[in-house]
């Protein structure tokens, strides 16, 4: 088992696989994560830049992504996305995957919990 394979050829602004999967928190002011998201795949260049375009606006703009390498077939440290490129970075080797953390211009840092299965439930508004 080696290192995350990364694209050869980034693949610029990449068809997303279909609706985007995320359901968030009513606000972001907990320290818990703040939403789910649910990936069609494990191919961060895809999946990264489908999030950052269909992020709701009213939620804020992402301009970064912090992810585990660990969790993704495909990583890298820029996506393509229809506004342009991306910088993306790794947690600590330490951090257990299973999360991003999204930074929204002017909302601070946001944490989502990603989850590989179709989603079968719902958050609960706390």
């Amino acid at each position: 088992m080696g290192a995350p394979r990364a694209h050869n050829q980034q693949q610029r602004y990449p068809q997303p696989l279909g609706a985007l999967r995320l359901e968030l928190a009513p606000t972001f002011d907990r320290a818990e994560a703040a939403g789910l998201w649910w990936p069609y795949s494990r191919d961060l260049t895809r999946e990264a830049a489908h999030l950052i375009d269909d992020f709701p606006a009213d939620r804020g703009r992402i301009d970064r992504l912090v992810y585990a390498p660990i969790d993704w077939d495909v990583v890298a440290t820029e996506v393509f996305t229809n506004r342009g490129r991306v910088k993306v970075g790794f947690l600590s080797a330490d951090r257990r995957g299973g999360v991003v953390l999204l930074r929204l211009t002017g909302n601070g840092i946001v944490q989502l919990r990603v989850a590989w299965a179709a989603p079968t439930w719902r958050m609960r508004p706390s």
